[in-house]
């Protein structure tokens, strides 16, 4: 029978090295590329695993005995295939190189550098499952993932087009002159730098749970961001979108409804589109969200219910998101949602300020922070509230609550009339 064992390609390094798997079999010896790299005083060659010390050693260890069994899943079929006639050595490396979606020149071991690693767990993010909710990760994340990567090789391209970025060649400059590119060169608004950085940072921290950056210090590597001026509809503005007679245009209609069922029940684009028939439970909804894989519970606001009953519980199919972005400006202009709106951003190290009318910001988010800061508003708990939307931290929930200064300081004065105070005016 074959035997599975890891080796170093060179032990007495003191930075990362290839991990290969050596198969013993019928005195034939295949040496394979498992992908992995690791600093040698992390590994335990007589435990033939990485020892505690290293951050993610976990997660490490776990995909090293997924790639040997599935290598010996792979030898005992084709040994059952075969009537108990082990493969050759070309034959065996040939249904690995499948069974691992590899080409022989993947296969090849070669040291990773920040870019070919890049690559090469983006590639494995579209069959990994995510830590937290134990589901494959979203199209969403995928999409910010590779976004990240692209500006990393546009910002490689244009500052250190001959460099290969081995590890060791990663550090804090290299961080601020990444930033300083997304800034200066992209032009990108603050948030769009703070979001590329942070993803170049889980980045960081992936190649340190692989070993390949044992000394990241990810607490200097910050990522910066700004307060998003995003909007919110008012209950009256919310109640002009939904009685608007667009009885003649079933393609606004569709997207209105949809648009307010978000507003009253607080789900995001992904989970309001994906309502139906199984979703209701007499007097709620329970849908298990998109993003994070956790089942929410609302009650049925009563023009959501008139809405449902409209569509016999099958809510209209959803159009892309975009599309129902432009639409619903366009929504917005017919309810007459004409305030004039000051929004200011960072943008290429430069403070804009510019002015909009309500409607011409309206998107798809925008029914889901209606729904939290309404809530809010009438006085429902924070942990209530979050407990709808899905929101795990109170500090990402009260980013969405988009209250004025107006409308704090009316609350005040609401609060001040309900109350006796000892005070005596002069």
């Amino acid at each position: 029978m074959a035997k599975f064992n890891f080796y170093l390609r060179d032990k007495k390094l003191e930075t990362a090295t290839p991990l290969i798997l050596f198969i013993r079999y019928n005195k034939n010896l295949l040496k394979y590329s498992t992908g992995e790299t690791i600093v040698p005083k992390y590994w335990n060659e007589k435990e033939q695993k990485v020892s505690k010390s290293l951050n993610g050693h976990s997660e490490f260890n776990t995909r090293l005995r997924d790639l040997a069994n599935i290598a010996e899943n792979e030898f005992r079929t084709y040994l059952n295939d075969n009537d108990q006639t082990p493969p050759t050595v070309e034959q065996y490396r040939e249904l690995l190189n499948k069974q691992f979606q590899r080409t022989p020149k993947e296969e090849q071991e070669k040291p990773l550098n920040l870019f070919s690693f890049c690559e090469k767990y983006l590639k494995d993010c579209e069959t990994r499952l995510n830590e937290k909710s134990g589901k494959p990760m979203s199209k969403t994340t995928l999409r910010v993932y590779r976004q990240a990567f692209r500006e990393l090789q546009n910002f490689k391209k244009k500052y250190f087009k001959n460099r290969e970025f081995n590890f060791e060649q990663i550090d804090y400059y290299f961080y601020t002159k990444f930033q300083q590119f997304l800034v200066v060169d992209r032009k990108f608004s603050t948030n769009t730098v703070g979001k590329h950085t942070k993803t170049l940072k889980s980045f960081f921290l992936e190649a340190q749970a692989r070993g390949l950056m044992p000394n990241f210090y990810s607490k200097r590597f910050k990522s910066v961001s700004e307060q998003s001026e995003a909007i919110y509809l008012n209950e009256n503005e919310i109640g002009q979108i939904y009685h608007l007679d667009l009885a003649s245009n079933s393609r606004l209609e569709k997207v209105r409804d949809l648009f307010v069922v978000g507003c009253l029940t607080g789900l995001r684009f992904s989970d309001f589109t994906r309502i139906r028939p199984e979703n209701i439970d007499g007097e709620f909804i329970e849908i298990q969200t998109q993003k994070t894989g956790e089942v929410v519970v609302i009650p049925i606001h009563p023009i959501v219910n008139e809405i449902l009953n409209k569509y016999s519980n099958n809510l209209p199919k959803a159009i892309s998101n975009q599309k129902m972005n432009d639409y619903l400006k366009e929504v917005g202009e017919l309810a007459e949602l004409d305030e004039q709106i000051s929004k200011s951003s960072t943008k290429g190290g430069q403070r804009i300020t510019k002015n909009y009318l309500k409607y011409e910001l309206i998107t798809t988010h925008s029914a889901r922070r209606s729904f939290a800061t309404n809530a809010y508003k009438m006085g429902l708990s924070t942990i209530d509230i979050m407990g709808i939307t899905g929101h795990r931290t109170e500090k990402a929930f009260m980013k969405y609550i988009k209250i004025t200064p107006r409308e704090k300081a009316q609350r005040l004065r609401e609060m001040w009339s309900k109350q006796t105070y000892n005070l005596k005016i002069a």
